[in-house]
């Protein structure tokens, strides 16, 4: 379980392809502290859940495996990334701390691809496709995960939602550096998915 509040933005050092039919092993240095991260852990990478296979500490910093099955490939941008790569990561809540973000899996739903960026003042708006899927889910003022950022949902349209960018978050998070055309992982509130799911199942949605 995580919340949506990225601690770093780490670098792919490289992608091991196994085969279509096998997946991925991706290569991932990070300047967190992981002394006490141990194999089997749970780490969202670009908002994916994977779990940590092997931990090497090089001259400086750790660097951290993951392997990612073919469905894994298939469903998020984690088949696309490269060495030299920059990706959001967030280790896994622990019990007791204070959630700054929302509730967030580390389950992707899609893909979304970027359709606009601007300025806002000081803030990025951007605006993603909302594909019709996950039409119902998303709603002003809600929360939704992007590329493993927690994130609150500005205007929707039928076709589209933006969320606005504040200078910390294009700091610590590989959000700002996406262009047009580009695509990111997203997670739709799990309250929002369970509440439909119970009005589904009562006749009432």
């Amino acid at each position: 379980m995580f919340s949506g509040i990225v601690e770093e933005s780490g670098r792919i050092v490289r992608v091991d392809h196994q085969g279509v039919n096998v997946g991925s092993r991706l290569v991932i240095e990070s300047n967190l502290d992981h002394s006490s991260t141990t194999l089997g852990d749970s780490i969202a990478i670009e908002g994916c859940c994977l779990t940590v296979v092997a931990i090497d500490r090089p001259a400086s910093g750790f660097q951290l495996s993951f392997d990612a099955a073919p469905e894994t490939l298939r469903k998020t941008t984690l088949g696309v990334l490269a060495s030299g790569d920059r990706v959001n990561l967030e280790r896994s809540m622990r019990i007791g701390d204070r959630v700054h973000g929302h509730f967030v899996s580390g389950h992707v739903d899609a893909s979304v691809q970027l359709l606009e960026r601007t300025a806002d003042g000081n803030s990025l708006r951007l605006v993603w496709e909302l594909p019709p899927s996950l039409r119902s889910y998303v709603a002003p003022k809600g929360s939704i995960t992007l590329a493993g950022v927690s994130l609150t949902v500005g205007e929707v349209t039928e076709k589209t939602f933006g969320v606005y960018i504040i200078p910390h978050t294009a700091d610590v998070t590989t959000l700002a550096s996406k262009a047009v055309g580009q695509s990111v992982n997203v997670e739709i509130d799990m309250l929002a998915r369970y509440v439909k799911t119970i009005l589904a199942a009562s006749g009432a949605y």
